[in-house]
């Protein structure tokens, strides 16, 4: 069997001293899905449900899952998380799989584009909690207690009432092959805004194993 990956270094923080920075937790998709993904993106775009709604796509290579959110922490509290999101998770490996296209919420106004989890949903769920017991602790806001359960493609940022049902309807005709990767790590990113839009930065990486840690029954 490989070698398990090592776990990340937290990275210093960037920001200016006592500046509050954005984190959350994830898993990347790997080449493959993260293309495929991709590929759904720009079959939406060139639907003609999608042609009058404006949408803010999420750029392939800011494509993830995201495991927790975990709010606004301050230059000092940084450092501490990143520390604990580098410890390996006690979590094997596990394969994801993602479904046709949704949109969310499910009624009214439809707000955000997203792959909806088929596959792997028990493993992300003890991640979730896993990561709301380690991290929960160092944070200003409690961690959403809902597992996560989808990969976001993109946000409308203007939706008209006469083009909701088009939109739900856009997407149910649209078929996508289930599809998936091998989540193998967690990752803990800075999320930074810019003119440019949202760019990530890797603070911490760690490993999924089987390895039993300290205090773990």
């Amino acid at each position: 069997p490989a070698s398990p990956v090592a776990a990340s270094p937290a990275a210093p923080a960037a920001g200016r001293p006592g500046e509050a920075v954005r984190l959350f937790l994830a898993l990347d998709l790997d080449p493959a899905a993260r293309a495929k993904t991709a590929e759904v993106q720009r079959r939406l775009r060139g639907a003609v449900a999608f042609r009058e709604i404006r949408v803010r796509w999420v750029r392939p290579e800011n494509l993830h899952l995201t495991l927790a959110f975990l709010g606004e922490v301050d230059a000092d509290g940084e450092e501490g998380v990143a520390r604990a999101a580098a410890e390996p998770w006690s979590q094997p490996p596990f394969r994801i799989e993602l479904s046709s296209p949704a949109a969310a919420p499910r009624t009214g106004a439809p707000r955000t584009l997203w792959l909806p989890v088929s596959a792997g949903r028990p493993e992300l769920a003890r991640l979730h909690a896993d990561a709301r017991a380690r991290l929960g602790p160092l944070l200003a806001a409690p961690i959403d207690p809902r597992p996560p359960g989808h990969v976001t493609l993109g946000r409308l940022r203007q939706a008209p009432r006469s083009s909701r049902e088009n939109i739900r309807d856009g997407l149910a005709r649209l078929a996508v092959p289930a599809f998936g990767w091998r989540a193998d790590a967690v990752v803990l990113y800075e999320s930074r805004l810019a003119p440019g839009g949202v760019s990530y930065r890797v603070l911490a990486r760690a490993p999924l194993s089987c390895v039993i840690l300290d205090g773990d029954p």
